[in-house]
């Protein structure tokens, strides 16, 4: 009697192409929202600003010069999402945690973007438009103004999970280079941790960072986009 032993399954090895486009894109994405902030707000109201400068800010601001400055970053931000889609992809394994991990990676980044711009970005857009066209109610500005801040926050404590997720992806499927998943940690506890004392800019910093990490491991992508794998890890073909 004979026994036959079954193939190991085929794992699929993303394409250089596409993981090379895809740190293209995060890197376009970040340089575009960094631009956009510039142009939009250099400097704005916070959730602790008084009503006064809030009102003051809103009205002050170049209604062309600043809805410019908000779409350019809003472009910046969508296109993080082909960076999240091809860097969970890489890192998903079948079988593993990181089947698990990476997926979850990829939903936190779609959470991320989409609070940023809604209810976020809109809410800050809405105030402008009310305050350049003769509505400028300051109880209305600042509910929209804090509305904004807010959704940032939560939108900062998505954008954790994503490292968090990536980074313990990473380290599981070995698919990440080892300061690229441990850093994504680290961040991505801290922001978390941050993430209550927003409001005093404790965030800010670890927020930040995670967006310089999105154009590092671009670039370390972009150098080297092939997946070293184990012999017992057969994969397709590059496309």
């Amino acid at each position: 009697m004979t026994t036959q032993t079954a193939p190991a399954p085929l794992r699929h090895r993303p394409a250089t192409g596409s993981t090379r486009l895809g740190a293209a894109l995060g890197i376009a994405g970040i340089v575009l929202i960094a631009t956009g902030f510039a142009i939009a707000a250099p400097t704005e109201a916070t959730i602790t600003s008084p009503e006064s400068e809030v009102v003051a800010f809103y009205t002050g601001a170049g209604l062309a010069t600043t809805l410019t400055g908000g779409l350019v970053e809003s472009l910046g931000l969508l296109l993080f999402l082909p960076f999240a889609a091809m860097l969970t992809a890489r890192l998903r394994v079948p079988g593993t945690t990181a089947d698990l991990l990476a997926p979850t990676a990829r939903m936190a980044a779609t959470v991320y973007v989409a609070i940023c711009l809604a209810p976020g970005m809109s809410a800050g857009a809405t105030a402008l438009w009310l305050a350049q066209h003769g509505s400028a109610d300051p109880t209305v500005l600042t509910a929209l103004n804090d509305l904004r801040a807010l959704s940032y926050f939560v939108a900062l404590l998505a954008y954790a999970v994503f490292l968090l997720a990536a980074g313990a992806a990473g380290l599981t499927s070995g698919r990440l280079p080892r300061w690229a998943s441990w850093a994504a940690v680290a961040l991505g506890g801290a922001l978390a941790a941050g993430v209550p004392f927003a409001a005093d800019g404790f965030a800010d910093v670890f927020g930040l960072l995670g967006l310089v990490w999105v154009v590092v491991v671009s670039v370390a992508l972009l150098r080297r986009p092939g997946i070293v794998v184990s012999a017992a890890e057969p994969v397709d073909s590059d496309a």
